[in-house]
């Protein structure tokens, strides 16, 4: 039997690039919480931290989560942002 994971994906984007980000993030979000396997995908901006965002997940199993990872939904998500627009990102699968 599969155990669902969670992910938490800590972004830091480049100064200046923030509106973009958000804009294809929100499209990124609503594609992905229409996935199969996806329990739960929510974007969170750092107060604390101008330009860090955290994307908190749930999914049914790593296996769908990986299938998410080389989807469409982040492969348009990745040909819409500008050049450069992430300057760090830090990816975390969880039990």
């Amino acid at each position: 039997m599969t155990s669902s994971i969670n992910v938490v994906a800590r972004v830091t984007i480049t100064p200046g690039k923030e509106d973009a980000f958000e804009t294809y993030a929100a499209e990124l979000s609503v594609a992905t919480r229409a996935e199969v396997g996806c329990l739960s995908y929510h974007l969170h901006r750092n107060l604390n931290q101008r330009g860090v965002y955290v994307f908190v997940e749930e999914w049914a199993s790593r296996q769908i989560w990986e299938q998410h990872m080389s989807g469409e939904a982040i492969r348009v998500f990745n040909r819409q942002l500008p050049p450069g627009t992430i300057a760090n990102i830090e990816i975390d699968p969880l039990e």
